[in-house]
């Protein structure tokens, strides 16, 4: 498999295209939330609410569209998703989990959580990542949180830098959804 291949399989999964395997889930409330911080206790959080998510034979697709995201600042976001981000060339951040490595609830009440190793792709380039998540099911919904850390350098994002305020490399990425199948 080339590596066009891999990139650009997991996008079309994420808009069901070329996708074997049961439809997509239905989603609501769902909230996508990154947290960077720079000097003197500067902060930086942004947050959307597009997530796309494929539920396939062997694997779970998550992906969230780049130029989505909203920091309360027009400028900073013009910025972030031009000259850092490059949502223009590369539009998505997609999260492929193992299906079989999930532990979900079965029973309304219940709640299950782990750690699950995930291949996220962003800018470009995949790498593993350790997501810590929870999965409550009550009303025949299940709410899930998870959570994880990256690194912009090992994605290739330049760091987000403005009047001499640069964000530290280091991001913290939030997520929550309700699914019904």
């Amino acid at each position: 498999m080339t590596l066009h291949s891999k990139l650009l399989l997991p996008a079309l999964a994420c808009f069901g295209v070329a996708v074997a395997g049961p439809p997509a889930l239905t989603l609501a409330d769902a909230k996508v939330t990154f947290n960077g911080k720079g000097p003197a206790g500067f902060k930086i959080v942004g947050t959307t609410d597009k997530i796309d998510v494929k539920d396939g034979d062997k694997q779970v697709s998550f992906c969230v569209p780049l130029d989505s995201f909203n920091t309360g600042i027009e400028l900073r976001d013009a910025h972030m998703k031009e000259k850092s981000l490059e949502t223009k060339k590369f539009p998505l951040a997609t999260l492929v989990v193992d299906r079989a490595a999930l532990k979900l609830p079965s029973k309304d009440g219940q709640t299950e959580q782990g750690t699950v190793t995930a291949q996220l792709t962003l800018h470009g380039v995949t790498r593993a990542r350790e997501i810590a998540y929870t999965a409550q099911r009550a009303g025949g919904a299940t709410r899930v949180s998870a959570s994880f850390k990256l690194n912009f350098n090992e994605h290739g994002v330049v760091v987000p830098s403005y009047m001499g305020i640069t964000v530290k490399p280091d991001v913290e990425v939030q997520a929550s959804f309700n699914v019904r199948p």
